[in-house]
């Protein structure tokens, strides 16, 4: 089984208003499917792609046609290929449900479980709009522990936006961090994917593999005294999943060099 994942898209049809400096650096940078679709146009032609999964800020701040258009677009280069997805803290719930799916607006947590011969994948959302490193929610881990123990000892994948250790990277990891990783250990977890930070990062949580993959729009890097400069960048990881675990395991980084803005944080 192959596994295409990406992550923070960022897209919009129109960025809003430069009034700052983070808004103004999403002004200069290119349209996101730019980037994608280069990424997109590249995997297919090599690999036959089982399933793909984006995790997490698809949109930035995204309204109902952006979701909409945004899938159709995806649509049209991938097929039938089956797509799951978390939501991000750049993502609007409501939004989201009415553009993507044609629901009526919720601003209910999104999740989702997509079963295949080896594997179940779960889709775990940690993040709601407006607050940057995610939330805790009691129902939540109702919800996650509920399908763990309906997966009866299946293979899991498993899937959210923000990222949980907190050495990767200088962002605050997801406070519910630990209590997850607690939850987790108990059951067939076969690796962890999320995004969040941009950052490409590999590790390995309890024996568990982790992979944070790169971002499909910039990248921020900490210049220090709260300096980040931002620049384009873009990738995405492959896995092979065989045998009840993750077999091989490759990514495309990109960074084309173009500042976009540094920007006092």
């Amino acid at each position: 089984m192959n596994i295409l994942h990406i992550s923070d898209i960022h897209f919009r049809k129109t960025y809003l208003l430069k009034n700052t400096d983070y808004l103004e650096m999403l002004a200069k940078m290119q349209s996101p499917l730019t980037h994608l679709e280069e990424c997109l146009t590249e995997v297919l032609a090599n690999h036959r792609i089982d399933v793909l999964i984006i995790s997490g800020d698809l949109t930035e701040d995204g309204e109902v046609e952006d979701y909409y258009f945004l899938k159709q677009w995806l649509l049209n280069i991938v097929g039938s290929i089956p797509i799951i997805v978390t939501l991000g803290n750049h993502d609007i719930k409501s939004n989201f449900r009415e553009g993507w799916f044609a629901e009526l607006p919720s601003e209910d947590f999104y999740n989702d479980v997509m079963h295949f011969p080896d594997v179940s994948i779960i889709a775990f959302d940690n993040s709601y709009f407006g607050y940057p490193n995610g939330i805790v929610d009691s129902k939540q881990f109702e919800w996650l522990k509920n399908q763990l123990i309906n997966a009866k000892g299946r293979p899991i994948i498993f899937v959210t936006h923000h990222h949980l250790l907190p050495t990767q990277i200088t962002m605050p990891e997801w406070p519910g961090s630990k209590q997850l990783i607690q939850l987790l250990q108990s059951h067939n977890i076969k690796c962890i994917l999320n995004g969040h930070t941009h950052h490409p990062f590999i590790s390995d949580i309890q024996g568990i593999p982790y992979y944070t993959v790169s971002g499909m729009s910039f990248i921020g890097e900490d210049e220090g005294d709260g300096l980040v400069r931002f620049e384009e960048a873009y990738g995405y990881n492959l896995y092979r999943f065989s045998d009840e675990k993750i077999t091989e395991q490759s990514s495309r980084n990109v960074k084309p060099g173009k500042l976009l803005k540094m920007i006092k944080m």
